[in-house]
């Protein structure tokens, strides 16, 4: 089983670096990077990713379709390709939608801002791009007239499409070269269903591509320890209380009404007590949480319903987490 991880921008880059040389060691397939508005520059992680290992593959998890051009973006990773020897990976989202919105941005209303056909026209110039000569395109989003790459591409880069949309990951399966299923935060149930979108993309096409995965993880010795970083996270909390939908948990005995004083708590900002509202059977659905033998059998399980890539997010114990869940020593 191939195994990555995955960070949110927070580390200092020089951190980071150790980070991958870690994960080098541990035998970790690659490393995704999320992007942010207003952290570190997802970029400059990859720099310092790939100029410290030497084998280990490093992505981004996933840059926005509004803040670089698909020009710069082409050159940008043709660059990090060249670097590497062809380990970096392009993952492209359409954007964060709580952020890109304050910057001018709009999301939705979906039929107004046709997020689909700005990862397309998005997409097509990568390629054209990419595969050398004058490219010439007017599009409703982007236009590019006589712009050549002025360096030669040695290496083929992945280029991944992170989507919750049904649309977009059929659109995945047709055209990229990998997907992203997950922010970070989904059930089993939830997973398989973005599988499957993906998968009629691929049976439209004749193909097959990776389905890489997000997976909050926490591991420690004590299990309430582990659930309690993950309460204390707040990007947890806040993908619980807006995010994601009360009837995803109902399977798992976590209802609406159970999840009423957690809401209310974070809708008023009291997030010591949303904190403390948390039910433990949400953190169980939604997390890779335990020891690593009870964390390793909840990666096989979205492993079962077709995720070729789990890209585990280390929280709390990280090092632990790591060393525990590291792909040297195991068998699949």
């Amino acid at each position: 089983m191939r195994l990555a991880v995955g960070f949110n921008p927070v580390l200092p880059a020089a951190e980071l670096a150790k980070v991958a040389e870690k994960a080098e060691r541990s035998g970790y397939d690659s490393i995704f990077m999320h992007e942010s508005l207003y952290q570190r520059d997802v970029v400059t992680y990859l720099s310092c990713a790939l100029n410290a290992t030497r084998t280990l593959k490093a992505g981004s998890g996933a840059v926005n379709t509004f803040t670089r051009h698909p020009v710069t973006l082409a050159t940008t990773f043709a660059s990090l390709s060249e670097l590497s020897g062809g380990r970096a990976i392009l993952g492209l989202g359409l954007g964060s939608f709580p952020t890109i919105p304050l910057i001018g941005h709009r999301i939705f209303p979906v039929k107004e801002t046709r997020p689909l056909k700005r990862i397309k026209e998005y997409i097509h110039l990568l390629k054209a791009i990419w595969a050398g000569g004058k490219v010439n395109f007017s599009g409703d989003f982007f236009t590019v007239k006589d712009l050549e790459l002025g360096f030669k591409l040695t290496y083929k880069i992945p280029l991944y499409i992170a989507s919750l949309s049904p649309m977009t990951l059929r659109f995945a399966g047709m055209k990229a070269d990998g997907a992203i299923l997950s922010p970070t935060l989904s059930t089993v149930e939830g997973t398989e269903r973005m599988v499957n979108w993906v998968r009629e993309g691929e049976n439209s096409s004749n193909r097959s591509i990776p389905k890489a995965s997000y997976m909050m993880t926490s591991l420690d010795r004590d299990i309430k320890q582990a659930r309690e970083a993950i309460r204390g996270f707040y990007f947890f909390i806040y993908q619980l209380s807006e995010v994601v939908p009360a009837v995803a948990l109902e399977k798992y005995g976590v209802k609406e009404e159970i999840l009423k004083p957690m809401k209310e708590a974070w809708k008023r900002g009291d997030i010591a007590e949303a904190k403390r509202q948390v039910p433990d059977a949400a953190i169980d659905a939604l997390t890779i949480t335990g020891s690593p033998d009870r964390a390793m059998e909840r990666v096989r399980e979205y492993v079962k319903v077709g995720v070729d890539l789990p890209i585990l997010m280390p929280i709390g114990n990280v090092e632990y987490a790591m060393e525990g869940m590291a792909p040297i020593g195991k068998t699949a």
